[in-house]
């Protein structure tokens, strides 16, 4: 029988991915070229095998791949234990194997505790009021980079107002995921597509109003980071929350 999944995990969670004896890590990253390279062992304090190191008939056959036998190694520690079994007893290495996992779990305490993340608004930064978007250019400008959206409409819609009202709504969204990805030409003909979403819209004397409010990302690992949300709401000229200047 193997060594189960579980107690494998086990294994590697509990030693930290480090070597018990020389504490070296056990995997190394991939390069640019080649996958991730595993140098770590699950190696046996007592062997299952007849003549194996350490091995011993009156072991219980079902404990050879329990987790309290097992410890982990690199492979140069992994073969020095085998090759010198009368230094590298069961004891001495029971006693590696609990020291080196009191180890690990001590240096993880030592760890400061990471801030959890979270978003904060700034007051002075919320809009009062949206402008209204008169241009595909101005709209597609606002919303690159948006990392969150705050949308509405009119509530008193006809199937086919709403229809234009959601596709332009869902667009705007697509756009501003896209933007950083886009060549100049590619920012240009979304523009220009919004533009001519907007002009639809306007027949149906639909008007949109946006505006980004500048929120902050804060706790995780990487400090205080711009968290840009973009404002957007698409409504009837009629609405009594409407006010376009024209």
């Amino acid at each position: 029988m193997s060594i189960s999944d579980k107690n494998r995990k086990i294994l590697w969670g509990k030693s930290g991915n480090k070597c018990a004896i020389c504490k070296h890590t056990l995997v190394f990253d991939s390069t640019q070229n080649d996958n991730e390279s595993v140098v770590g062992e699950e190696c046996h304090i007592i062997s299952g095998a007849n003549k194996g190191p350490r091995s011993n008939s009156d072991f219980p056959r079902e404990k050879i791949n329990d987790v309290t036998n097992l410890i982990l190694l690199c492979r140069i520690h992994h073969k020095q234990i085998d090759d010198q079994v009368e230094t590298y007893t069961p004891e001495l290495l029971r006693t590696i194997k609990d020291n080196h996992e009191k180890w690990v779990e001590d240096k993880l305490k030592d760890q400061p505790e990471i801030p959890r993340v979270r978003i904060k608004r700034i007051k002075e930064e919320i809009p009062d009021k949206l402008p209204v978007i008169n241009s595909g250019k101005e709209m597609f400008n606002l919303a690159a980079g948006a990392c969150a959206f705050y949308n509405d409409y009119s509530d008193e819609l006809t199937d086919e107002e709403l229809d234009a009202v959601s596709s332009f709504i869902q667009n705007v969204k697509d756009w501003a995921e896209l933007a950083q990805e886009m060549e100049p030409i590619q920012r240009i003909n979304a523009s220009r597509d919004l533009d001519k979403e907007i002009k639809a819209l306007r027949q149906f004397n639909i008007f949109a109003f946006a505006a980004v409010e500048k929120q902050k990302m804060v706790g995780g690992i990487g400090g205080e980071s711009s968290f840009p949300v973009l404002h957007l709401s698409v409504n009837k000229a009629n609405d009594s929350n409407v006010v376009t200047g024209e």
